[in-house]
């Protein structure tokens, strides 16, 4: 579809994480990734591994606006 997709990855291993969006869309807007006229239309959380084997299991993932 033409979708920009930005993807950051955790360094650190953790059972639990709160993020706050505005902070991952502000890193963008200054590294001019993402203009100040544009818009998040969705998020995901997930796992990848990029060496060896691995696994997570997920067991909460939410979202909270306002």
């Amino acid at each position: 579809m033409g979708w920009k997709v930005h993807s950051f990855v955790r360094r650190t291993n953790t059972t639990k994480a709160t993020l706050d969006l505005d902070d991952f869309t502000q890193a963008l807007v200054r590294r001019n990734l993402l203009g100040h006229d544009k818009y998040v239309s969705g998020i995901e959380s997930g796992t990848e591994v990029f060496k060896g084997t691995g696994r997570l299991d997920t067991e909460a993932y939410s979202v909270n606006i306002g």
